[in-house]
């Protein structure tokens, strides 16, 4: 695995994002803890990343807006959508809006680092 590959990682429910990263951490990539989509967007200006990982069901700012807000600020790379949403038409609005894939929680991480893996492999 790539050990220098930078994922965002963007979810309200801070227990949940902070898992996903330590997890993400202990297998070498470097990770970018974001709560919220504005945080996200404003974290392109210091720090480009390999890949997001985006939660659809957010306050505020939802996952889709997210995406449509990074895809506006220049950012090219693949984007996963990450819920516990099993909402069809919430699924095709993330991927009109630009996410490469949809992961529906609860996940196994091993099948979720398989899934950045290869998204990162196919950029």
């Amino acid at each position: 695995m790539d050990q220098n590959k930078k994922i965002l990682l963007v979810d309200d429910d801070i227990t949940s994002l902070d898992i996903i990263a330590l997890l993400f951490e202990k297998k070498g990539f470097q990770v970018t803890r974001t709560a919220s989509g504005a945080q996200a967007i404003e974290s392109l200006n210091s720090d480009t990343p390999d890949l997001a990982i985006v939660d659809l069901m957010m306050p505020e700012m939802d996952g889709v807006s997210t995406v449509n807000g990074l895809r506006g600020s220049g950012f090219t790379k693949p984007v996963l959508a990450f819920t516990a949403s099993g909402d069809t038409s919430l699924h095709t609005k993330a991927l009109e809006a630009g996410c490469k894939s949809i992961i529906t929680k609860p996940c196994k991480i091993d099948k979720l680092v398989n899934i950045v893996q290869t998204a990162l492999e196919e950029v």
